[in-house]
């Protein structure tokens, strides 16, 4: 049976890039997925630092989300691999919600959100839902390096 969730509340809101584990990448602190994500999309330092400071996510991403500031060249081209390096920096910096990750199994992991089709599921549940995909590949390096340890 598939995990389905949403936003960043409840039991697996530890699954949503909203979700108030954060991690550091190349000495930055991110206080979400979220906020790291948004900032990658420009090439202005400046954008990026006003991004990583954001008080919330939803802060973040509305920044992010102004097509005022323009995107860096081919941004579409590497926005699920952004994601998924994010998406990985934080079960890997956070041990207690890797664990609940990895505890999820094999099961398919679905961000029911009726608004996105690429990031989810879709109003028609017909959408790509590669973040949910990205969960689930993060669970499987994850997963792969622990049995390296071992």
């Amino acid at each position: 049976m598939a995990i389905c969730f949403y936003k960043e509340f409840g039991a697996l809101g530890y699954l949503a890039s909203y979700s108030p584990h954060g991690f550091y990448k190349d000495g930055v602190f991110w206080k979400t997925v979220e906020h790291y994500y948004q900032a990658q999309k420009f090439d202005d330092a400046a954008l990026r630092e006003k991004i990583s400071q954001a008080a919330t996510p939803k802060e973040a991403s509305e920044i992010g989300r102004n097509r005022a500031y323009p995107l860096k060249s081919g941004w579409d081209d590497i926005r699920a691999q952004v994601m998924y390096e994010a998406v990985y920096l934080k079960f890997k910096a956070n041990p207690d919600i890797r664990e609940k990750l990895l505890s999820t199994g094999d099961e398919e992991i679905i961000e029911e959100t009726v608004r996105e089709n690429y990031w989810g599921c879709g109003p028609n549940r017909d959408g790509q839902n590669v973040f949910g995909k990205i969960l689930c590949k993060v669970r499987q390096t994850l997963r792969d390096e622990q049995q390296e340890v071992d």
